[in-house]
């Protein structure tokens, strides 16, 4: 399929441009090119016209006044990256995250739309074709499960028959709800079937998953996994058709290990092989986003060579994008990167639809202006009435008080344990101060789900958040009081994340589009995020990502204990083992 339309006059003028019978748009001198489909550098000539790359070779073309000639010895040029798993509402959003990327020398992305569901599907489908228009090349994954727990008006058979069938979608996934698969769930199957009866991808998520379960995986239609943790789950991956990706994020940074692991098997790299970022919270992104990935990978002991295919070529060719992009060569779309040297990343010059789009960094072309007020977002807050401290207290069951155990950034155990109670027969948990209260409040149905949570941090006072996968709010803190001050100002300003320490908010996040990302540029919403991480690990936070972490409390696809609308359930089982409480 064409990525870019292409014209009968515009393609007649790239032939003859080819031919030098036709003056190039633009002529690259002097780089080192690195020729993906062969591994190796070539000193070429490279020939566009208008937005395609016409010539590849050793032959000088035919130029005008209007030629740009860049004379790039000295350096190397290499593809615009292709990232092939992005989650563009990690704070900043897809508008953001395609500048960002533009910047970075990351031209094409996959990303999902989980965080718009719960818009109309016609506001959600506008949002991607207006996206269609940005330097960028940004494509989507329809989801068919909502990770919550709870029913969802777009997550019909209907629904997603409507996601999957529009064509800026180009896979399916990623299936997080491998257990609703095992029960043979109807809705679940028919999206997996479907997605693969419309010849598009299907991704999956198995992580630590054993090769029987690998196998059930493949023959239910899933053609690739970024959940390896070992080179053996790589190889695991590849046996079995699917192609596998190594991931380098926030939550995940296991690019490094897989690498020297690889290396340790002496095994071939596989064209099968991708590289990804995986939606690492803004942070992360100080480093770039591919750019910064691939830099990781060469660092551990990948060839860059190797590197730069996996963040260009291979995806292009998973998606069936090779004839239009992935590489330099005749007929492609002419993305490309300048370096100035080969294990250095990042570009000086980013060249996108053959124009001259960034330079050291900096946005040199106009590309997508959001209207975020033609989009009916969910309203963050539907309570008419101010949080209370009894919110935030807790009385054991049965003597008995439920204890969710951080034992990494994401995954939660439940135990039931004896603590003290006050004189009002309330846990306490002063003598601890490793220990905080953690609430999920539901603002639609008015119910809560308490615990008490070991891992966050020590002295954590109130930290209030609308950014969750469920859309209830978390609050978390050792003071029922501060904890509703923390609340209380997350709505005064409209969504977002609010730490309170020693009576004060410390730090405030705002996040006003459906209480879980930013309008702002993503150099603002790295600074913002920076500055609440530094704040939590004051506070002894010793696991990767805190942000994740909020975000994943309430997220039913993760191990062991979830909190929902309906209480703290047993993610193995689907049962609930705490019900939840009335706000009042």
């Amino acid at each position: 399929m064409r990525v870019l339309p292409l014209t009968t006059e515009a393609y007649l003028h790239l032939i003859r441009v080819s031919r030098r019978l036709a003056p190039a748009s633009m002529w690259i001198k002097g780089a080192q090119v690195l020729n993906v489909y062969t591994k190796s550098w070539q000193s070429s000539h490279v020939v566009t016209a208008g937005e395609r790359i016409a010539y590849v070779g050793e032959k000088e073309p035919m130029v005008d006044e209007h030629t740009e000639i860049i004379d790039a010895t000295g350096h190397f040029l290499v593809p615009g990256y292709f990232e092939p798993h992005a989650h563009p509402f990690q704070w900043y959003n897809p508008y953001s995250l395609a500048d960002f990327a533009l910047q970075r020398g990351t031209t094409a992305l996959v990303s999902d739309t989980l965080m718009l569901m719960n818009l109309p599907f016609e506001q959600v489908k506008a949002i991607m074709e207006s996206l269609d228009a940005h330097p960028v090349k940004q494509y989507f994954w329809g989801r068919l499960d909502p990770q919550t727990g709870k029913d969802h008006p777009q997550f019909t058979r209907e629904g997603l028959t409507r996601m999957l069938e529009h064509p800026l979608v180009i896979q399916g996934g990623e299936l997080t709800n491998w257990p609703g698969v095992l029960a043979e769930d109807e809705k679940l199957l028919y999206g997996l079937k479907h997605t693969r009866d419309l010849g598009k991808r299907m991704e999956g998520h198995h992580p630590g998953a054993s090769a029987e379960t690998l196998n059930a995986a493949a023959a239910a239609g899933i053609t690739a996994c970024h959940e390896g943790i070992t080179a053996q789950d790589l190889l695991q991956r590849l046996q079995l058709g699917m192609y596998a990706t190594m991931r380098h994020s926030s939550i995940r940074p296991d690019l490094p290990e897989l690498v020297k692991g690889w290396l340790e098997l002496g095994l071939p790299w596989s064209p099968r092989m991708m590289l990804t970022s995986d939606g690492s919270t803004p942070p992360m992104h100080r480093n770039g986003l591919m750019d910064g990935t691939i830099r990781v990978a060469i660092e551990a002991g990948m060839p860059p060579e190797e590197a730069y295919v996996m963040a260009t070529l291979n995806p292009a060719v998973y998606y069936g994008l090779d004839a239009e992009i992935g590489g330099i060569a005749p007929g492609r779309i002419a993305d490309m990167l300048l370096l100035t040297a080969k294990d250095d990343p990042t570009p000086v010059i980013v060249f996108a639809n053959g124009q001259r789009a960034a330079q050291n960094g900096e946005l040199l072309v106009p590309t997508v202006e959001p209207k975020w007020e033609d989009y009916s977002f969910p309203t963050v807050d539907v309570l008419e009435e101010r949080a209370s401290a009894d919110w935030f207290r807790l009385r054991p069951i049965e003597g008995k008080t439920p204890v969710l155990h951080m034992l990494n950034a994401v995954i939660t155990r439940l135990e039931m344990e004896e603590l003290p109670v006050d004189e009002e027969g309330y846990v306490t948990i002063k003598d601890d101060p490793e220990l905080a209260l953690i609430v999920s409040v539901d603002p639609v149905g008015r119910r809560r789900s308490l615990a008490v949570l070991r891992g966050y941090g020590r002295d954590l006072q109130g930290l209030a958040s609308t950014y969750t996968a469920s859309g209830d709010w978390i609050v978390i803190g050792r003071d029922p009081a501060a904890m509703v001050v923390a609340l209380e100002r997350v709505r005064e300003i409209g969504g977002g994340v609010v730490l309170l320490d020693a009576g004060d908010v410390a730090c405030e996040c705002p996040l006003p589009l459906a209480g879980k990302f930013s309008a702002a540029p993503m150099d603002e919403v790295i600074s913002m995020a920076e500055a609440l991480i530094e704040k939590i690990r004051g506070k002894g936070h010793i696991h990767l990502d805190p942000l994740y972490s909020i975000l994943f409390f309430t997220a039913t696809h993760l191990p062991y204990a979830r909190l929902t609308a309906d209480g703290i359930v047993d993610v193995k089982t689907g049962h609930i083992v705490v019900p939840s409480l009335p706000l009042n």
